[in-house]
């Protein structure tokens, strides 16, 4: 399965107008492994996490900065696991940092390169900007139906959404290292 474009897509929509999964065109394909965490951008599930000892605090895992999980050697978490259900950017960070981590744990210095120049940073006309929250139907209105709870953004907020500056230069390619390095 894949999940649905956007909204100027002519993919298949739920009647609430979110996206609807849709199966993709290649074949499906088996992937051989001991665990799936799957991460989509929500709360995560920390309760069999906790179970196993693993620390966490505010539904996420307690990590180093590192991205280690104190108390348990060679465990390591990133993503929404470590962030929380943050920006994209902020979650592939900390799933960068975790995998160099592990790379190096497991005894290797993979070195990945950048073959591209990257621009200086331009922030003329960016400003702070927090982020528009979703809007929820109340609780009186919802609860006979199965309809979804969330309420899209109006246009104004999606455009406001759409030009906020995630500090893809700072918590992208390199961050870990120091900002924008050219190799990770």
């Amino acid at each position: 399965m894949r999940p649905g474009a956007s909204p100027a897509s002519s993919c298949s929509r739920r009647s609430s107008g979110r996206p609807a999964p849709r199966a993709a065109a290649a074949p499906e394909q088996l992937i051989a492994c001991d665990r799936v965490i799957v991460a989509i951008g929500q709360d995560i599930d920390s309760a069999p996490f906790e179970a196993m000892g693993v620390p966490c605090k505010w539904g996420r895992v307690v990590t180093d900065s590192d991205g280690a999980v104190p108390g348990f050697e060679g465990l390591y978490s990133g993503g929404d696991c470590q962030t929380g259900p943050a920006t994209v950017i902020r979650a592939i960070n900390a799933g960068k940092v975790a995998a160099a981590n592990i790379d190096r744990y497991l005894g290797f210095d993979h070195q990945i390169l950048l073959e591209v120049e990257l621009p200086p940073v331009q922030f003329k006309g960016k400003r702070l900007c927090g982020r528009c929250e979703l809007k929820e139907r109340d609780a009186a209105e919802r609860i006979g139906d199965f309809e979804m709870a969330e309420i899209g953004l109006t246009e104004e907020e999606a455009h406001q959404e759409a030009s906020r500056c995630l500090r893809c230069d700072h918590f992208g390619f390199g961050a870990f290292r120091g900002g924008r390095n050219f190799q990770w």
